[in-house]
């Protein structure tokens, strides 16, 4: 439970940050909130539909295939966090900045508010593909039956990661 509320909570929030940099700046910007929120909306889907597809990826491997298969996510889930760590480390400034210029181009009529939706809906798909990679990772890597567990570590991380954004 403790890791699925770790790993939810800090995609949300990171994900969180991205919207909360796109809201703050286009403040005024009328509609605003509608396409930021379908940006989301699409993103949650796009994760959700990882989440479906790695269940049946995982299902269409059989046997010793299985196991390559759950070796190779987790390989894939350590290579990508370490990854993700340290370039968050060397550019998370630069990304903010170039959000918060997004953000400052639809506000001067440079660009539509579709530009926003699209940049916050790959930046929660982003997030929630990580989570589906994590999350999996942490099931097959558990023993049988902790799926409630599970469940409640990510609703109470994602309630978490929700409320410390706002």
């Amino acid at each position: 439970m403790l890791a699925a509320l770790i790993i939810v909570f800090r995609e949300v929030f990171e994900a969180g940050l991205i919207v909360g940099i796109v809201l703050a700046v286009t403040r005024g910007v009328g509609h605003r909130g509608s396409w930021i929120g379908g940006g989301v909306l699409v993103g949650v889907l796009g994760a959700s539909l990882v989440a479906v597809f790695a269940g049946a990826l995982s299902a269409a491997f059989a046997g010793t295939g299985q196991e390559l298969f759950n070796a190779a996510i987790l390989g894939v889930a350590v290579v990508m966090l370490t990854w993700h760590n340290v370039w968050m480390a060397r550019h998370g400034r630069a990304l903010a900045a170039e959000i918060r210029a997004a953000g400052e181009a639809v506000v001067a009529g440079s660009k539509t508010l579709a530009g926003l939706a699209v940049v916050v809906g790959v930046a929660v798909l982003r997030e929630g593909f990580e989570v589906v990679l994590f999350l999996y990772g942490v099931v097959v890597s558990s023993e049988a039956g902790v799926g409630v567990s599970i469940l409640v570590g990510g609703i109470v991380g994602m309630l978490l990661g929700v409320v410390s954004v706002h």
